[in-house]
């Protein structure tokens, strides 16, 4: 803050006007944490919000990188399957996108074709047995509703689809999602 003795008035300079606001997403962040810890998810959610309102309206020019890093929270609580979860002793339910069965195979061909598609998201196994491509669940669908690379919900979270199946000509809307179960 610079003070100018001519008309005692303040005048915040840029810096100022960072530190402030980096002060008051610490404040709006810890304030956050608190409510999460005291209350449901939902009231987190809106503490968010709060926070890029706040901040959106203060600068304007920070907006963007303070509203990208909270979004994907936002996002993922406002899309989370609330239904039945798709599990080996449940074999089959009806999931956000319609049913989802699972089936395990080896995934190397599949990843070899998503590679071949310019997609190198590293393949891993979720601990509950979920087989993923990057932050992606693998599954298999209708290529003719869901080509390969499309994202679709399910109700084990956001999927890539990478595989086909027999099951794609009897039910086109079935999802299968890859596991290691």
């Amino acid at each position: 803050m610079i003070y100018t003795a001519a008309n005692n008035k303040k005048h915040i300079t840029k810096k100022g006007i960072c530190l402030i606001l980096i002060f008051e997403l610490i404040c709006l962040t810890m304030m956050t944490m608190e409510v999460y810890s005291l209350s449901e998810e939902q009231t987190q959610l809106s503490m968010n919000e709060t926070a890029v309102v706040h901040i959106v309206s203060a600068a304007p020019a920070l907006a963007l990188s303070v509203h990208t890093a909270l979004a994907p929270a936002i996002y993922e609580e406002e899309h989370r399957w609330k239904g039945p979860v798709l599990s080996k002793s449940r074999g089959t339910i009806t999931g956000p996108s319609g049913k989802e069965t699972y089936y395990n195979l080896n995934m190397s061909g599949v990843v070899r074709i998503m590679r071949s598609m310019g997609i190198e998201d590293e393949y891993w196994v979720r601990d509950d047995g979920v087989k993923m491509l990057g932050d992606y669940v693998m599954v298999a669908a209708n290529l003719n509703l869901h080509p390969r690379g499309s994202l679709v919900d399910t109700s084990l979270g956001k999927a890539m689809v990478c595989d086909t199946g027999g099951f794609a000509s009897r039910n086109p809307t079935q999802i299968d999602v890859a596991v290691a179960w």
